[in-house]
């Protein structure tokens, strides 16, 4: 178990490492649906999650892998179990960080073409991001429904990047 002291020194690889191995302890467990979220709680792997989550919020306006991460795990909460992910409730202030930095990016057209794109695919799952529409562009971005074309996506660019990496390289498959 990570403590948020151990975490607060963790650099953006480290913290991919941490997610890889908690991810593999969720794909390791054993049993039913609700008997996997019950040990994905006992074992700490939501909270530590939420750690992370937390760290990647922190560093989100100086890193742009940071935001994306952190948006993907905002996204990813939502659109799968936590049972597959380990990830359950997040930090709403870490969250809320994070869609004001992106909100704060559009506005100053500086979204990189990866976020841009990733933003685009989130998009079909608009209402997981309704509580933030009090953000002007991030709403506007997120409600644009015209008609986006994922791009081929390297898998060796996706690799030491947390689910997040693991996720977009298995859409390629």
């Amino acid at each position: 178990m990570v403590s948020k002291k151990l975490l607060k020194n963790m650099n953006i690889e480290e913290l991919a490492n941490k997610e890889i191995q908690l991810y593999d302890k969720v794909c390791s467990l054993n049993g039913t649906i609700e008997e996997k979220q019950n040990q994905i709680i006992a074992l700490g792997i939501s909270n530590e999650y939420n750690l992370i989550f937390q760290k990647y919020a922190e560093l989100c306006v100086e890193n742009i892998e940071a935001l994306k991460r952190g948006l993907f795990i905002s996204w990813f909460s939502f659109s799968e179990p936590t049972f597959l992910t380990g990830i359950n409730e997040l930090d709403k202030n870490a969250e809320e960080n994070i869609v004001k930095e992106i909100n704060v990016r559009i506005k100053n057209n500086s979204l990189d073409s990866e976020l841009n794109w990733m933003i685009d695919y989130y998009k079909d799952w608009d209402y997981i991001f309704k509580e933030y529409y009090n953000y002007e562009h991030f709403k506007t971005k997120i409600m644009n429904k015209e008609e986006t074309k994922l791009p081929k996506i390297e898998k060796q660019k996706m690799e030491n990047r947390g689910q997040m990496g693991i996720y977009w390289s298995s859409l390629n498959q």
